[in-house]
């Protein structure tokens, strides 16, 4: 997460635990609860490496039942040697200490003990996070075994689908040497050495190597395990121990850091363009085909959507997700510079426009600033009192969120504090009519203009936003493709396929009249579910009124103007801000040749 939106510093945070440990080697597991967490956060550049991370402990237990206080007391003991050994703090924390349930038939459950760590550190540089994906390009992949443990499997993922425990669990033998591998990896990354990384936890090492290639196209790997030494193929496997998978940028370069620092880094394999992923391990070869096995991996999450979504969206999702790549397609004028602001010149006025309930608005209001508006911050209670005409403001942007905590519906308490206040009612409707004006709904705000019959006055029956076809709120990153269109600020993005943040729960465009009927801005680059989130009519994701002055988009746009915003932005681009930026900057030049 970022601080701010000028620098590139943030916040990294993860979270680990080991509960099926626990139950073998309380001990245990919380050293490899604490463990787990460091092996995600290590894929952020932390300032200070280690010694800058700080932990929280929540002990989950059943206190003052037989032989738990004794299996508490040795967890305990254990995570703060850990953490003293380690050299890093947990200043904090809590405890939920009768996690027992009674029953009337006189029957007592007992949760497991568990201990959940949350790491938390200053991030250096939020563009040089590591991502769990293998570059076509980049080098050769490796192994580095943070436990210095042998190979088990007990408490492992594998242990808990044949219905056994195990009594040897994998921890953290050598808390020093974790240390140093952890720094050493932070060094790699400060120095660009690693290309993509992933944690090895639950499913085992097979789950990470196989994850490594499941979020690209035409992505696939040859490894080979043997240098690990363990002639069982199952333990090999699906062990749980706490390791790193690393592609190297430069072979030689990461291997000469390594060793350097003394950290045992294994050459375990290549990646390879195609569909199919080869594990060998001694005389054992076994080959997966990377589709067939993503959505075998896919299946569990699909088996629980289907118990949260309607309408067979579910079933949409599992069958559509690996047909709709995210592919974009950028303007040609687009140079990825931040825009230039003529400083000796006023600014043209901007409103942020809120209610209770409301987020979004600093995203808002940093496109607007950035593109040269002088911004306000205006709440309903100022437009109802009166403190607020917007008789000065030429652009307006309603933020997103769930004004009102969506009781009545999305926007309706919005929209109902405009039309049963007449100041606040005079002040919107006075704005709309002047033809020196701009307006941006985005989300709840697109729900508001639409709720208010903004953007189609001149029809008799208004399009609706309605509940999603799945029933639920969906949040995901998409494309859209802008249409050819009269936008103030989306006409110059004409032909682009965009990445970009929605979220929402009703979402869904209700459009009574034809297609042509509407003026229909950008559409989602593929029609159906998931991609097309809500399922709108004409696959609709922003519309204009017919002056192309005030538009509506349930996208988040305002969320997706910097690079790091995006989930997935183009690779070689070093690109300032995002094309997203044009439909701000658009909206400050139009007004600029209003006032001449």
């Amino acid at each position: 997460m970022a601080l701010d939106y000028k620098g590139k510093e943030g916040i990294a945070t993860t979270i680990g635990h080991s509960p099926v440990a626990a139950l073998v080697d309380p001990a245990a597991a919380s050293r490899t609860a604490i463990a787990e967490s460091l092996s995600n956060i290590v894929f952020a550049p932390i300032k200070n490496g280690l010694a800058g991370i700080s932990l929280s402990a929540n002990w989950m237990w059943a206190a003052n039942n037989e032989g738990e206080d004794a299996r508490l007391y040795q967890a305990v003991k254990a995570c703060s040697d850990f953490a003293i050994a380690l050299g890093i703090n947990i200043p904090t924390g809590k405890d939920s200490l009768s996690m027992k349930q009674k029953y009337p038939n006189g029957e007592n459950v007992i949760a497991p003990g568990t201990l959940i760590i949350s790491a938390a550190g200053n991030c250096t540089d939020i563009t040089k996070v590591v991502e769990p994906v293998l570059n076509k390009t980049a080098g050769s992949i490796y192994y580095i075994n943070l436990s210095k443990d042998q190979f088990k499997l007990g408490g492992s993922s594998f242990a808990q689908i044949i219905n056994k425990l195990g009594t040897e669990v994998p921890t953290i033998q050598d808390a020093a040497y974790f240390k140093t591998a952890f720094n050493t990896v932070q060094q790699l990354i400060h120095e660009g050495q690693i290309e993509a990384g992933h944690d090895v936890g639950s499913g085992g090492l097979i789950t990470t190597l196989l994850e490594m290639t499941f979020a690209d196209v035409n992505l696939g790997a040859n490894y080979d395990l043997s240098a690990l030494h363990e002639s069982d193929s199952v333990k090999a496997f699906f062990n749980e121990n706490i390791a790193l998978v690393l592609q190297a940028k430069d072979d030689a370069a990461f291997e000469a850091i390594v060793k350097d620092a003394g950290v045992d880094a294994v050459k375990i394999g290549q990646v390879i363009e195609g569909n199919t992923v080869t594990i060998k391990n001694q005389e054992a070869v076994f080959s997966f085909d990377v589709a067939a096995t993503r959505d075998g991996w896919f299946t569990t999450s699909f088996l629980l959507d289907s118990k949260q979504s309607k309408n067979g969206t579910a079933q949409q999702r599992f069958d559509n997700y690996k047909h709709q790549p995210l592919a974009f397609t950028f303007p040609s004028q687009f140079d990825g510079k931040k825009p230039k602001i003529d400083g000796t010149k006023a600014r043209p006025k901007a409103a942020i426009l809120r209610e209770k309930g409301s987020n979004s608005e600093r995203e808002m209001a940093n496109a607007m600033f950035l593109s040269g508006f002088d911004v306000k911050d205006v709440h309903m209670t100022d437009l109802i009192t009166g403190r607020e005409t917007l008789e000065d403001i030429q652009f307006i942007g309603a933020v997103g969120g769930f004004s009102n905590s969506d009781v009545l519906g999305s926007a309706k308490g919005w929209a109902g504090a405009f039309l049963y206040n007449e100041k606040a009612k005079k002040a919107l409707t006075d704005f709309f009519a002047r033809p020196d004006t701009l307006s941006v709904g985005i989300c709840n705000g697109c729900q508001l203009f639409m709720e208010l019959e903004m953007i189609n006055p001149e029809h008799e029956i208004h399009g609706k936003m309605l509940h999603n076809t799945s029933g639920k709120h969906e949040s995901n990153f998409v494309s859209v493709k802008v249409q050819e269109n009269n936008s103030v600020m989306l006409s110059t993005l004409a032909g682009s396929t965009l990445g970009v943040w929605i979220s929402h729960g009703e979402g869904k465009f209700n459009l009574p009249y034809a297609e042509e009927q509407y003026n229909i801005v950008a559409k989602y680059a593929y029609e159906q579910y998931p991609h097309n989130p809500n399922g709108s009519d004409y696959n609709t994701a922003m519309v204009c009124d017919k002056t192309g002055r005030h538009l509506a988009t349930m996208p988040h746009i305002e969320r997706s103007v910097f690079q790091w915003h995006w989930a997935n932005y183009p690779k070689g681009r070093q690109d300032e801000v995002s094309p997203w930026i044009e439909a701000f900057v658009n909206a400050r030049q139009w007004i600029d040749e209003q006032g001449k």
